[in-house]
């Protein structure tokens, strides 16, 4: 026996809806399994095949009508016989595994890209704060020479004074 159901909402892609069927396909022992995300009249649209026993079709029909992924928004669900051919379900995962792999590699390529951008930025940051250290040392440095060159001069004009009370005391310097 075969059956097609069509699950529509405003959320029924992206949600994991062909894998969330799958296992429930796969736990009923279904051999004949396919599923698929399109659009229809510009609502999100889920269908699936399945073929198999009426008490699996069953079992299945009840499963769909009483769960759903996590973030799934369902407006309504349609269940009609087909007659057409239904991929085998080990074909069907190695589909999906394809699939995942497809959506995977660009992200991963967009994340490594955004790496490269961002170990740019900081190489960047690295260079400022060398250049920023390299300007406060410096400053620093003339800080020190201006600090010294006061405290010279200070230490000469109480050197200064000390002989002048001395003399004026009767000290020998």
């Amino acid at each position: 026996m075969k059956i097609k159901t069509k699950i529509t909402g405003n959320k029924v892609h992206d949600v994991g809806y062909c894998v969330f069927l799958l296992r429930k396909a796969l736990e009923l022992g279904v051999e004949r399994f396919n599923a698929y995300n399109t659009k229809e009249n510009g609502v999100q649209t889920l269908i699936s095949f399945l073929e198999c026993d009426s008490d699996q079709i069953l079992t299945f029909q009840d499963y769909v009508q009483n769960n759903k992924p996590e973030n799934a928004q369902v407006s309504d669900i349609i269940f009609e016989d087909h007659t057409g051919y239904i991929i085998g379900i080990v074909d069907y995962m190695h589909f999906i595994q394809v699939e995942q792999l497809s959506k995977g590699i660009p992200a991963i390529l967009s994340i490594d890209r955004k790496q490269d951008k961002m170990l740019g930025k900081q190489d960047q940051m690295l260079e400022k704060q060398d250049q920023t250290k390299n300007e406060i040392s410096g400053e620093i440095r003339e800080l020190r020479r201006d600090l010294r060159s006061c405290l010279d001069e200070k230490l000469l004009k109480i050197e200064s004074d000390i002989l002048q009370i001395k003399a004026k005391i009767g000290l020998k310097a």
